[in-house]
């Protein structure tokens, strides 16, 4: 071999090199393609707060802690309202967090109707059902008042504590629809084949 013929380090030894990178290539006289602007990225859909009337009749899925005194039931109601602020003033990218946060503001009202309330509804963690005008109540967790009132409140929003005979109560509207009178099944008892 004659000494013209060594091998040459390359510029850049392998270590140094991208790897991922493709290897540059001579441009050639042609025209400066202009090149397009990066689309922009859009922000996530955010829905806005409609207001919602309908002359149908409503019904809410409610959430119920009674108390005997009144002093327990605004801490109980100050408790809910202080820990809905501070999930408000969390920040986050998530478009659905005010559905997260109020899925754990009921989480924390379930175990606070399980541990305090006094109605029969505490060991299904004060839940009372679907309520509507006109249902038919059980005297030993609902009256006519607490009805007008789960009626007239607002979905998401903790109201004050309500005074009805049977005690003080503090109620969360979880959910709203239109209600849909709902057929009775009549079952028939038969005489048994012998």
């Amino acid at each position: 071999m004659s000494d013209s013929s060594q091998p040459q380090e390359p510029e850049k030894t392998i270590f140094e090199r991208d790897k991922t990178a493709k290897e540059p290539q001579p441009v050639a006289d042609s025209p400066k393609v202009p090149i397009k602007p990066k689309p922009k990225i859009k922000k996530a859909f955010v829905a806005t707060k409609k207001t919602f009337t309908t002359d149908k009749p409503m019904e809410h899925r409610v959430r119920n802690i009674r108390l005997t005194s009144l002093e327990s039931a605004k801490m109980i109601w100050e408790t809910l309202v202080d820990y809905q602020s501070e999930l408000a003033q969390q920040e986050m990218d998530d478009p659905d967090k005010p559905f997260h946060d109020w899925e754990k503001i009921e989480k924390i009202f379930i175990r606070l109707a399980k541990k305090y309330s006094a109605c029969m509804s505490k060991t299904l963690g004060g839940s009372l059902g679907w309520v509507y005008q006109g249902m038919e109540i059980a005297p030993q967790t609902m009256d006519q008042e607490l009805i007008d009132c789960i009626i007239s409140s607002e979905k998401f929003k903790i109201q004050e504590p309500i005074k009805t005979k049977l005690g003080f109560h503090v109620i969360m509207v979880c959910e709203s629809q239109i209600h849909a009178p709902r057929e009775k099944f009549i079952v028939e008892e038969k005489p048994p084949l012998f």
